[in-house]
């Protein structure tokens, strides 16, 4: 044979691809030495056991490796090997049910659980909970998805999420690997993640590390740490944070700003740092139905001036405390208060919140938490729905009739919280107080309260 008639001996490669193939992809391929073939049913994938020992309550375990390495088909063997244990997985994209759902309605549990859990996840905004979850963002996507596995979760269970964090700016995939890391502790539950990103492991600092290409198990490499730090701050800081309050406007006589700032990579800010959140402080109301119960009586004492003059010398208000969505469940809200009430204006700090039970950062501070019953008005517009059969939530959607009961009462509640004038009103008038009336009567507030020492010589304010 001439040498010339030789040819190279190639190395075939079988891909297992669908049936009926085009003859396009046939020809495509096997230029290259690839030859496609009817996929064959591949044998279930084997879960080490030296893997499934590190599974265990309270522990956080990363499956690493790049793309490819089969992380995948670990976890889905993992689930399958795991059953009986509580598997609950985190969902890589939303069915087409959750998908017309809103936010709120696609985590189970009671209404404080869910919201609860979604603070948690960094989803503490009432704004995204009523948005259909298939509108999402991919970011506000994963963290949905996240918090329906946990609200699913019980202490025992193993969580399982591929992925996870990915699709999530490098900042916000931090905060949440952190938070993450704490609730799993907290809660005794097993969390397992895979992630092709480097940077996962030290954002999670995992108790152990999967190797998904050797099969082998190592400790955690050291994990990085971005501190936040709390310092002076100024209106600024609060104008760059305000649009992320819930509440509408600036808040009034602001006696203090300070700012809490975040040590992020340079890569990611030039400066090294980033504005991570804001409390304001202000001089107080002159009304406050709560400072009896945790001030007996110190700022009513029945003289007009001289409570007001007490107020003013005694007591300041946290008017605001506002968190950067991306450093959420970092402990920025309560370091924020924490570190006003190592060095307060007063003796007395207070604050409110509607938001109170689902974030409770004022209590993790160190303040006591009052729950605040509704007044007279209030309660007397209650109890006439309730009469009625009237939900307090279903009042924003309920068409008034002229001269009926609701009518009247709600006549009567829009006069006294001088949301009407004096006077006969026509129905449409009446009509647009429901909305009002309805976020009204469905807050929850709690009021908070802090005393450092004492009051001292009252003979200065006498």
């Amino acid at each position: 044979m001439k040498r010339s008639d030789r040819v190279s001996r190639v190395s075939i490669r079988r891909v297992g691809a669908p049936r009926g193939v085009s003859d396009e992809l046939v020809h495509a391929c096997v230029g290259f030495g690839v030859l496609p073939t009817a996929a064959r049913e591949r044998a279930p994938a084997r879960v080490p056991g030296t893997l499934v020992r590190e599974i265990r309550s309270g522990r956080v375990v990363l499956l690493a490796g790049a793309s490819g390495a089969g992380k995948s088909t670990i976890l889905g063997a993992l689930a399958c090997s795991l059953e009986g244990r509580g598997v609950v997985r985190v969902a890589e994209r939303f069915s087409e049910a959750e998908s017309g759902r809103a936010v709120f309605d696609c985590v189970g549990g009671d209404p404080r659980r869910r919201s609860g859990v979604l603070a948690l996840a960094g989803l503490a905004e009432p704004t995204l909970w009523a948005r259909a979850a298939g509108a999402l963002s991919e970011g506000e996507g994963a963290r949905v998805r996240l918090a329906i596995a946990m609200a699913r979760a019980e202490p025992g269970s193993v969580v399982l999420a591929d992925e996870f964090a990915s699709t999530l700016d490098r900042v916000t995939a931090y905060a949440l690997a952190r938070t993450v890391r704490r609730w799993a502790r907290r809660e005794r539950v097993a969390f397992v993640a895979s992630s092709a990103h480097e940077d996962l492991e030290a954002c999670l600092a995992p108790d152990v590390v999967f190797d998904a290409a050797t099969g082998m198990v190592r400790a955690p490499r050291e994990s990085s740490v971005q501190r936040v730090h709390v310092e002076q701050g100024s209106m600024d800081d609060y104008r760059r944070l305000s649009h992320l309050h819930y509440r509408n406007g600036a808040p009034a006589s602001v006696v203090r700003v300070l700012r809490c700032v975040r040590e992020v990579p340079r890569h990611i800010d030039p400066a090294g740092e980033l504005l991570a959140g804001v409390l304001c402080v202000s001089m107080p109301t002159l009304n406050g139905a709560w400072r009896d119960r945790a001030w007996a009586g110190f700022f009513s004492t029945g003289d007009k001036r001289r409570d007001a003059r007490r107020l003013n010398t005694h007591l300041r208000t946290i008017s605001r405390v506002i968190v950067d969505p991306r450093s959420r469940g970092m402990g920025v809200a309560t370091a924020l208060v924490r570190s006003y009430l190592r060095n307060p204006l007063t003796r007395g700090t207070e604050a409110r919140a509607a938001m109170g039970c689902v974030c409770p950062f004022f209590e993790r501070a160190g303040m006591a938490g009052y729950d605040l019953p509704p007044d007279l008005t209030d309660t007397r517009l209650l109890d006439a729905l309730g009469h009625m059969g009237i939900a307090p939530a279903q009042l924003a959607r309920t068409r008034l009739r002229t001269g009926s009961l609701l009518e009247r009462e709600l006549t009567t509640w829009g006069k006294r919280r001088k949301l009407l004038p004096a006077g006969n009103h026509n129905l449409e008038e009446v009509q647009r107080l429901t909305p009002t009336a309805a976020c009204r009567l469905c807050s929850r507030p709690r009021a908070y309260a802090y005393t450092k020492g004492d009051w001292g010589d009252e003979e200065h304010d006498t």
